[in-house]
């Protein structure tokens, strides 16, 4: 399901000057081994390095790789220079059968160990003994003297194994700013980005932030409200704030499915406290799809079917079709099998299930039925709360009771209103989440709230 972009290189260069940091036609050996190769980043057994002569792409020698496990094992070059944010093509000729992918180590910092991603992700499958030419690029996340560009493979078959030749390692064309719609919009079945595996420059609005030390580091970007606006960026080194301005570059990955972005450098905070590119109303059905990926979306007047599904889920359903609400971002307490909620959230896609992500108690809200204090605006605010709680009923008219429900669903307070804004002392309420109700003779409201002291 994954789509492996190759460029040739009379396509991506177009003659273009890029500068040259690394070539060989690996034709220098010394003690069996290539001269240009085997830095210290290097796993596969020397003895699985192999000097051929027969069918070389060019020159007296190519290099043979043979490592014919599932795991993946390192062939690196020697060290090289490398600017952190700088795009790196690798250009090379391979032929045999066997997997092989491309990465780079330049001691970065994080929880990588100092690697960047591989590119792909899953490897090239290479079959047959026809050379081919192929390029594919990473991207350096520090400055340093001593980085080693790596060739790793696995899967290889006799007689040939892999058989590289021919390698040329510049700096990538200088890049503009790649919309987030371009990386997202697909018409491929499996929902793939069209620029998967390529190194791209973005930027957008922090929309959404997963827990720090979760399973999940990172964040949501959004360029613009609606439709293919929105992605994953998986990121365990920076921490931004909602509404945060970025840019950096990443690589486009394909994560069983889900398109995100991985191997974060150049990150660079433009602007903060922005607001956030506004919700796209949808259904529980629309919400559940390739185009909502990544975006921030509201799903309306959503019956809980189900309080209580598998991994702290719940499911809503507005008629539509199901989607499950996650707890990866925040945790809803006490779901009501039954009611009608208003849920925000950007949506991700898990375990071959679409979900939306609330990111706080404000992006769960009970929805307010048809004719319901129709056309009046009521709001409660602040919320959380601390002491003081106020309802602004809008154009409600006539006597209306409010009941303030804890989690159990105690009534912990209760009172008449009269005039269109009032004042409820909740600094008697303990910390928690309460459910405020209000009613007159035609209508009902509700909407949960959070006291904080």
């Amino acid at each position: 399901m994954k789509h492996i972009t190759l460029f040739a290189m009379a396509a991506l260069f177009g003659g273009a000057m890029n500068a040259q940091v690394f070539t060989s036609g690996v034709e220098a050996w010394t003690d069996s081994l290539p001269d240009d190769f085997v830095g210290s980043k290097t796993n596969i057994a020397l003895s699985d390095i192999g000097q051929v002569d027969a069918n070389p792409h060019s020159g007296t020698y190519a290099v043979r790789l043979e490592n014919t496990t599932t795991s993946h094992k390192r062939f690196t070059t020697q060290t090289v220079t490398v600017v952190e944010g700088e795009t790196y093509d690798i250009t090379f000729w391979v032929r045999g059968e066997g997997d092989i992918r491309v990465g780079l180590y330049d001691g970065r910092p994080g929880t990588s160990s100092g690697y960047s991603p591989y590119n792909p992700q899953n490897y090239v499958a290479i079959s047959g003994n026809t050379w081919q030419e192929l390029t594919l690029s990473v991207v350096a996340g520090n400055d340093t003297t001593g980085a080693e560009f790596i060739f790793s493979v696995r899967s290889t078959v006799a007689p040939e194994h892999l058989v590289i030749d021919d390698v040329n390692i510049e700096t990538g064309a200088a890049q503009g700013d790649t919309p987030i719609y371009d990386i997202q919009f697909t018409t491929a079945p499996d929902g793939a980005s069209p620029m998967e595996n390529q190194s791209v420059s973005t930027s957008g609005i922090v929309t959404a932030i997963f827990p720090a030390g979760g399973a999940n580091p990172g964040y949501f970007l959004q360029d613009g409200p609606g439709p293919w606006n929105g992605v994953f960026v998986y990121d365990n080194t920076n921490i931004p704030s909602l509404g945060d301005e970025i840019s950096l570059t990443a690589t486009v990955t394909e994560y069983f499915t889900l398109t995100e972005l991985t191997g974060v450098v150049g990150y660079t905070v433009e602007s903060t406290g922005n607001p956030l590119p506004a919700a796209s109303f949808t259904s529980t059905f629309g919400a559940g799809s390739e185009q909502y990926e990544g975006v921030l979306v509201t799903a309306n007047n959503a019956n809980c079917t189900d309080p209580s599904a598998a991994n702290g889920q719940w499911i809503i359903d507005n008629g539509t079709g199901p989607l499950f609400v996650s707890p990866l971002i925040y945790d809803y307490p006490n779901p009501a099998q039954g009611t009608l909620y208003d849920v925000t959230g950007p949506i991700f896609y898990a375990f071959s299930e679409w979900k939306v992500l609330p990111r706080d108690i404000n992006d769960v809200v009970f929805a307010t039925s048809i004719g319901e204090f129709a056309g009046s605006t009521v709001t409660v605010f602040p919320n959380p709360a601390d002491n003081a709680l106020t309802m602004d009923l809008g154009s409600v008219n006539g006597r209306t009771e409010y009941t303030v429900s804890d989690a159990t669903g105690r009534i912990v307070l209760t009172d008449m209103v009269n005039t269109q804004r009032s004042t409820v002392d909740v600094s008697v309420l303990s910390n928690g989440i309460y459910v405020v109700t209000l009613r007159n003779a035609d209508a009902i409201w509700s909407t949960r709230v959070q006291v904080q002291h």
